[in-house]
């Protein structure tokens, strides 16, 4: 057991600190806050943890972590205090955050990612699009589906129908040349190391993440088959579309694969599409997202890299 501070806010808000450790961790959630040491923001992390605990009455731990990259505070309550004191203020803060199941303080075994906009940095239809000559039309459908305006199922079909006639062999060129999101791959490889499996269930298609499979040693992935004759795209998907329910069955899938509890795994996208498989693990990240899965998702990612994740789980 590390040594935490602990804290009280009085009536008249003034805080006594002083070192101590908790007896027990039962029946306390632990909530993770970190940002990069240097992100360019004016506020420092001190100040900015000050501004959020201030006004808690409640007893709770804590402790900071700091390397050269990441600052880290931990914070361990109860489920109550964390949702009505801190949760609810987190959203003004400039920090990234991870809330963690309660009473379980174990990081997760298996990292389930989406793969437009979160594994990497660009959306693969907009790119297959831009290539045809379609891109500035598909991109607002795509858009506007992430951000749940739209039914998924319909708009990926009416989207792949743009891409009718366009050479297979553009598939290759963008699958070559995927710009990987910053500090993915650092993660994957060192998780790894801590027996930590990687998995891509995406809305995409199947050739970016085979690729992303083959090329990064994942352990599974799954995604839309799209159509091909006479080395062209037809319009048409084939099988049964990843969509968001698909996406939760993955999750459930590979849980039962794995022989893995709920609790060890941790869910990362960006879309609506991606809030069903979210419900379906214990840790859920938003990365670089839209606001309706921010909202909903147990953690966020705007301002940190991939990467720090190993910071903040120990990794």
């Amino acid at each position: 057991m590390f040594i935490l501070k602990q804290f009280y806010t009085q009536n008249n808000h003034s805080i006594q600190r002083y070192d101590t450790q908790p007896s027990s961790l039962k029946g306390l959630t632990k909530l993770s806050l970190f940002k990069p040491e240097d992100d360019g923001l004016l506020d420092s992390t001190d100040d900015s943890f000050q501004l959020l605990i201030e006004k808690v009455n409640d007893q709770l731990f804590f402790r900071k972590d700091k390397n050269e990259e990441l600052v880290i505070w931990e914070v361990f309550a109860t489920k109550k205090v964390i949702e009505t004191s801190l949760m609810k203020n987190l959203e003004a803060s400039s920090f990234d955050f991870i809330l963690w199941p309660t009473e379980h303080f174990q990081p997760p075994k298996l990292l389930v990612f989406d793969m437009d906009s979160t594994f990497i940095q660009i959306e693969v239809i907009d790119e297959l699009a831009r290539k045809h000559g379609v891109g500035e039309s598909v991109s607002k459908v795509t858009e506007a589906a992430m951000r749940g305006e739209l039914d998924f199922s319909e708009s990926l079909i009416s989207r792949v129908a743009c891409l009718k006639g366009l050479a297979e062999s553009t598939i290759a060129d963008i699958a070559n040349n995927l710009p990987l999101s910053a500090g993915v791959e650092q993660l994957v490889s060192q998780g790894a190391k801590q027996q930590v499996e990687t998995a891509i269930v995406s809305g995409g298609f199947t050739p970016f993440v085979e690729h992303l499979r083959k090329t990064m040693g994942l352990y599974e992935v799954k995604a839309n088959n799209l159509e091909i004759i006479d080395n062209q795209l037809t319009g048409k998907v084939l099988g049964e579309i990843v969509d968001a329910q698909a996406k939760a069955v993955f999750v459930n899938h590979l849980k039962g694969q794995l022989q893995l509890q709920v609790n060890d795994i941790l869910t990362i996208g960006d879309g609506a599409n991606d809030l069903l498989m979210m419900k379906e693990s214990g840790f859920s990240l938003a990365y670089r997202a839209k606001p309706a899965v921010q909202a909903q998702a147990k953690g966020r990612m705007n301002h940190s890299q991939l990467n720090h994740l190993l910071a903040v789980f120990g990794w």
